[in-house]
């Protein structure tokens, strides 16, 4: 045998021996183990068992303290107790209405807004002071009152109260009257700063380049709003049916806005509350809401414009107020920077006879045309 054989030899027995080492520290170590756990398994399971009904005793006594203290907690009853006596005293889980006071909250916080919007009007402030009011008239009255405030709503309630005074209450009726109070002293001042519909058009359009509709197109769609007016009193009258609520665009936002709201004061005062965020109105309340804002975003205030009610009778007793928005024609440059902005189409220049005019009907109170305005000439 050669040499080379020999080491291979040698190579195969060490490699076997190292294996058979290998084979009887194994053998060797599990009989220890086996050995070993008599006594060690009665000890582990006893720390186990111990450790265990610890935790069960810590969570059933966590979840009674819990119970305890929770008021809307169902609790079991005891099949050894009286059950009459649970019957008894058991109190129900209550959902608290909104208090009727908050009716009154919200006409003071419309008088508020619009008193401070006249002031801003009259001293022609600048315009985002009142679109700061809007912000607020949209946040309050729009999302967290779920538009209670409603001008297209109202109309129905005054003409079915003229009927039946019953129908109609204190509050709702002061709603209806002081913006048009408003608008004998200084204009329809609500529609800009109060109306959570108006804010919502006024807050969502285009800040320069404003789409402008043929002048004799928009003295004809007009007709629109004042026929609305019509068939809502005929409705009301006729069923109490409110139509001009059904065309509203805006409802959705203020309905699910207005959950939300109540939802999320819920969840931080600890009260009961729905399980998941509601969601109401269906796939074409949506996509109605969708297309007046894009129409709304290039053509300003198409709601205000072409189909609100109330608007017809904000802007017929504008058309009285005391202190009405002009155009000194004496100072006016007619360069035409007014007509621009005004959201309304409510300002017609005529360069060739150098007139300027601004229809009170038609305007809103933004103030936009004189933050415009570089000669100071709308009075």
């Amino acid at each position: 045998m050669t040499s080379r054989e020999n080491t291979a030899l040698r190579m195969v027995e060490n490699t076997f021996n190292h294996d058979e080492r290998m084979k009887s520290i194994l053998k060797l170590f599990t009989a220890v183990m086996v050995a070993m756990l008599p006594f060690v398994s009665p000890a582990v399971a006893a720390v186990s068992s111990l450790s265990t009904a610890q935790q069960e005793e810590a969570q059933q006594t966590n979840q009674s303290v819990q119970d305890a203290n929770d008021p809307n907690c169902v609790k079991e009853i005891d099949p050894n107790g009286n059950v009459a006596e649970f019957r008894d005293s058991y109190v129900p889980v209550q959902y608290n209405p909104t208090p009727e006071y908050m009716v009154f909250v919200d006409m003071g916080v419309l008088i508020a807004i619009m008193l401070v919007g006249v002031f801003f009007v009259l001293k022609r402030k600048a315009s985002w002071k009142l679109s700061m009011l809007a912000i607020i008239a949209l946040a309050y009255l729009g999302i967290i009152r779920g538009g209670c405030i409603c001008p297209v709503g109202v109309i129905t309630n005054v003409t079915m109260g003229m009927v039946n005074p019953r129908m109609v209450g204190l509050v709702t009726l002061v709603v209806f009257l002081s913006p048009l109070i408003v608008a004998l002293f200084a204009g329809r001042v609500f529609c800009t700063s109060g109306c959570p519909l108006g804010a919502m058009q006024h807050l969502f359009q285009k800040k320069k380049k404003l789409v402008k509709i043929p002048q004799k197109l928009n003295t004809i769609i007009k007709i629109f709003p004042i026929a609305l007016l019509v068939g809502t009193i005929y409705f009301a009258l006729k069923s109490s049916y409110f139509l001009a609520c059904e065309l509203e665009p805006y409802k959705a936002v203020f309905f699910i806005g207005k959950s939300w709201f109540e939802q999320l004061v819920a969840f931080i005062a600890g009260q009961p509350m729905e399980a998941k965020l509601l969601w109401s109105f269906g796939l074409f309340a949506w996509g109605y809401l969708l297309v007046m804002m894009v129409i709304g975003y290039w053509f300003p205030r198409p709601f205000c414009r072409f189909m609100c009610p109330y608007g017809v009778l904000l802007g017929v007793f504008s058309l009285f107020s005391v202190k009405q928005r002009r155009i000194d024609n004496t100072s006016c440059i007619h360069c035409g920077a007014c007509q621009k902005v005004c959201p309304t189409q409510a300002i017609v220049i005529d360069r060739k006879n150098k007139i300027s005019k601004l229809s009170n009907y038609d305007c809103v109170q933004c103030n936009k045309c004189n933050d415009s305005c570089k000669s100071k000439a709308i009075k």
